[in-house]
C-alpha cells in the first residue's frame, strides 16, 4: 500500500443544493478519494442522508480506505447551522429545517469526530489556507451557485461573528422594491444565484421571450445547471447573457457594500455560476463593485477566483475536523 494512505484519514462533506462531494483527506491535505452523488433535495432528509453515506462509501472504496481508519469528518452544509449542537437550523434549498445531520454518520463511522460547518465558510476556510486567499489578513468569500453563501476568514480562523452565523452575504437586501421582512425577495440570492436566475427566466418566457434555456428552468425537478448557462453565453444567448449580467451586476454592488464596511484585504468569488460562467462574470463583478465603492485611493478592491474548485468545501470540511 503506498505511503501516503497509511494511517487515519478525515473526511471532508461536501452537501451542496445540486451535488453531494466527499474526500479523503491526509494529515498532508492531499485528497486520496473522491465520491460524487446527485442531491436528492425533493425526497427529504432521509433521502438526503443516505446519499451523504453513499458518497462517503464511494470515495473510500477509491481511495482503498477502510472505514475504520477514519477519525474525522468534516460536514459542510447550506443555509443556518447550529454547529456547536450539530443542527441543521434551516437550508431552503434543501427543505430542511432543525436537522440533526451529523446523526446519519454516527453509526457508519463509530468512533469518528464530527464537525459542522456551513458550507461557504468551510469552502472559504480551504481557500484561505490552501488556496487563492493564502495571505491575506480578511477575506471575504462570496459563492453564487444554486444559492449565494458567504464568509468572513480573518486571521486564517472563520469568523462566526454574534450569531454564529456571520458572512451570510446571500441573505443581504438590495432590491428596496421587493423586500419583505421574513421573505426571499429583494436578497441578492433571489436575483444573482440560480434559483433567482432560473425564476427571472421563466418569468421572461412566460412572457413570450426565447431561449435556449427553457427546457432546463422549465422541467419539472430540473436544476439550471452552471454549465448550461455558460454553454448558452456562449452561443450568444440574449436572454441568457442577460440573466448573467444581471446576476453579476447584483454580486458587484453587494461587494461594493461589505467593502465599503469592511475593507477586507480580498474578496474571493466561486460557486457553481461564478465559475462555470468563468472569466466574464469575474470581470463583470470586478466592473460593479469598483462602480460601487465608495472610496479606494487608500486601498484598492481586489476581487479573485477561487482556486480550488470543487475541492475546496471537501478540503476546508478536512481541515475544520480535525482543527
Amino acid at each position: 500500500m503506498p505511503q501516503r494512505t497509511r494511517g487515519k484519514v478525515a473526511l471532508g462533506i461536501d452537501l451542496g443544493g445540486t451535488k453531494v462531494l466527499v474526500g479523503v483527506v491526509d494529515r498532508n491535505g492531499s485528497i486520496l478519494g473522491r465520491g460524487k452523488l446527485k442531491t436528492p433535495f425533493l425526497d427529504g432528509t432521509a433521502a438526503i442522508g443516505e446519499t451523504l453515506v453513499a458518497a462517503a462509501e464511494l470515495a473510500l472504496r477509491e481511495a482503498g480506505v477502510a472505514c475504520s481508519r477514519v477519525d474525522a469528518i468534516g460536514l459542510a452544509a447550506p443555509g443556518a447551522v447550529n454547529a456547536e449542537k450539530g443542527v441543521l437550523l434551516k437550508a431552503g434549498n434543501l427543505g430542511a429545517k432543525n436537522w440533526k445531520i451529523l446523526e446519519v454518520l454516527r453509526a457508519p463511522f463509530p468512533g469518528a469526530r464530527l464537525r459542522l460547518e456551513n458550507d461557504v465558510r468551510l469552502a472559504a476556510l480551504g481557500e484561505a489556507r490552501l488556496g487563492a486567499g493564502r495571505g491575506a489578513a480578511t477575506m471575504v468569500a462570496v459563492w453564487v451557485g444554486t444559492g449565494i453563501g458567504g464568509a468572513v476568514i480573518q486571521g486564517g480562523k472563520i469568523h462566526t461573528g454574534h450569531n454564529h452565523n456571520a458572512g451570510e452575504i446571500g441573505m443581504t437586501r438590495i432590491d428596496f422594491r421587493r423586500v419583505k421582512a421574513g421573505s426571499f425577495e429583494g436578497t441578492l440570492e433571489s436575483i444573482a444565484a440560480k434559483v433567482g436566475i432560473t425564476e427571472w427566466l421563466r418569468s421572461k418566457i412566460a412572457g413570450g421571450q426565447k431561449t435556449c434555456l427553457a427546457k432546463a428552468v422549465s422541467k419539472k425537478g430540473a436544476r439550471l445547471k452552471g454549465s448550461d448557462l455558460r454553454a448558452a453565453c456562449e452561443a450568444g444567448d440574449p436572454l441568457a447573457l442577460r440573466a448573467v449580467a444581471r446576476s453579476s451586476k447584483a454580486v458587484g454592488l453587494a461587494v461594493a457594500n461589505v467593502f465599503n464596511v469592511l475593507s477586507p484585504d480580498l474578496f474571493v468569488l466561486g460557486g457553481g455560476v461564478a465559475t462555470d460562467v468563468g472569466a466574464p462574470y469575474l470581470r463583470d463583478v470586478k466592473k460593479w463593485a469598483a462602480a460601487f465603492a465608495f472610496s479606494q485611493e487608500l486601498g484598492r478592491l481586489r476581487v479573485e477566483a477561487a482556486a480550488l474548485g470543487d475541492d475546496a468545501g471537501v478540503l476546508g470540511a478536512a481541515l475544520y475536523a480535525r482543527e
